[in-house]
């Protein structure tokens, strides 16, 4: 569902976009086995780079969700590297 463009969010507009998107956001944090602390900090940040290019992005949950699924595949990668490098 996309949501009319304005310059910037309201905080009820980023909570909006969070509440629709929790079972989502938790299954996919699940799946990669991050912690509650941890996805709170990576849905925050998230959140922070949305609200700098909130009107130019249309579609805010799929962007959001793709967000999250691209810095957990760095996390990934990250890890497996470090685990060869040992």
């Amino acid at each position: 569902m996309n949501m009319p463009s304005s310059s910037e969010p309201t905080r009820a507009d980023l909570q909006r976009l969070v509440d629709r998107l929790k079972p989502r956001i938790a299954r996919l944090f699940e799946r990669h086995g991050v912690s509650g602390k941890e996805s709170e900090l990576r849905v925050a940040a998230a959140l922070i780079r949305l609200s700098y290019q909130w009107d130019k992005v249309r579609d805010r949950e799929g962007w959001l969700l793709t967000e999250l699924k691209d810095a957990l595949s760095l996390r990934q990668e990250k890890t497996s590297k470090e685990f060869r490098d040992e």
